[in-house]
C-alpha cells in the first residue's frame, strides 16, 4: 500500500515537472520569436544637430574595428560628416560626404599619417537609403570602405600608429571643428572592435538585428520615437544623446 502511494506521488511530481517545463519552454519560445522591427531613424538638420555617446570612448579599438550605418542624404551645400571619433587632428577616423567633389570619404588618420578612400557617388537628395561601412585593421595593415555591400576604391595600406586616448565621438558632425553637420537621416548605427564582413552587415539591402554579432560595442537602433536618449543595444550601456533638436522620424532604411 505504501509503495503504491509512493508511486502515485512520484508520477504526480513528474507530471508537474513536465507541465512546468513545457510552460517554461513556451515562454522562452515566445520571447525568442519576437519580431525585430525598424520603426524610426534620426533626422539631422545640417545646421547644428548631432548625437553623442561619450561612454564609447574607452570601448573603441583604434587598432581594429568596423563602423556600419544606414544613411540618407538630403540636398547640401557643405561637407557632411556621418561620424567621427578622435584624439586630435592627427588621430581620427571618419566617414564623410565631400560636397565639392560628390565623393564619399572613408578615412583613418593615426600619428599624423592619413589614409583615405574617396569614392564618387550620386546619393545627394536621391531619395534613397544607402549603407556605408569602414573597416580598419593595423595588424593586417588595411583600411577599407564599402557602399551598399560593395567595396569601393582601393584598400589602403601603410596605416600609422595611433597616439593618445579618444576624447570625442559624434554622429552627424565633425567632432574636432564642430562643423560639417549631416543633412538628412541616419539609422541603425553600429561599432565593432573587429573587422566584420560588410556583406553580412548590408544583408542584401535589408536592415536587421545586429545585436548577435561578436565584438559589438555600440549599436543605436534609433527606435525610441521621442525624447533625446538613444538606447545602446550592444549591451555595453553606451546610451546616446541627441543634441540641438536632432529628432526621430518614421522614414527608415
Amino acid at each position: 500500500m505504501a509503495i503504491s502511494k509512493i508511486n502515485s506521488l512520484a508520477l504526480s511530481s513528474v507530471a508537474k515537472v513536465n507541465s512546468l517545463a513545457k510552460s517554461s519552454m513556451a515562454k522562452i519560445n515566445s520571447l525568442v520569436n519576437v519580431t525585430w522591427s525598424n520603426t524610426y531613424s534620426i533626422d539631422f538638420d545640417g545646421t547644428n544637430d548631432y548625437m553623442t555617446a561619450d561612454g564609447i570612448f574607452n570601448d573603441i579599438d583604434v587598432d581594429a574595428g568596423t563602423v556600419s550605418a544606414w544613411i540618407k542624404l538630403d540636398s547640401t551645400s557643405a561637407n557632411d560628416v556621418i561620424f567621427k571619433f578622435d584624439v586630435d587632428t592627427n588621430n581620427q577616423a571618419t566617414i564623410a560626404y565631400i560636397n565639392s567633389t560628390a565623393k564619399m570619404r572613408f578615412q583613418y588618420k593615426a600619428g599624423g599619417t592619413t589614409k583615405k578612400i574617396d569614392h564618387s557617388v550620386s546619393i545627394e537628395n536621391d531619395g534613397n537609403w544607402h549603407h556605408v561601412v569602414i573597416t580598419w585593421d593595423t595588424s593586417a595593415d588595411e583600411l577599407k570602405g564599402y557602399i551598399d555591400g560593395s567595396a569601393v576604391g582601393s584598400t589602403q595600406t601603410g596605416l600609422g600608429t595611433w597616439s593618445g586616448s579618444i576624447n570625442a565621438f559624434a554622429i552627424g558632425k565633425n567632432s574636432i571643428a564642430n562643423n560639417s553637420y549631416w543633412t538628412g537621416h541616419i539609422d541603425q548605427f553600429a561599432i565593432f572592435t573587429s573587422v566584420v564582413s560588410a556583406s553580412t552587415l548590408y544583408n542584401s539591402g535589408t536592415p536587421y538585428d545586429l545585436s548577435g554579432i561578436s565584438d559589438l560595442i555600440g549599436y543605436w537602433e534609433m527606435n525610441e520615437g521621442s525624447g533625446t536618449s538613444v538606447a545602446d543595444s550592444s549591451g555595453t550601456g553606451n546610451t546616446g544623446t541627441l543634441i540641438n533638436g536632432a529628432a526621430f522620424v518614421s522614414d527608415v532604411a
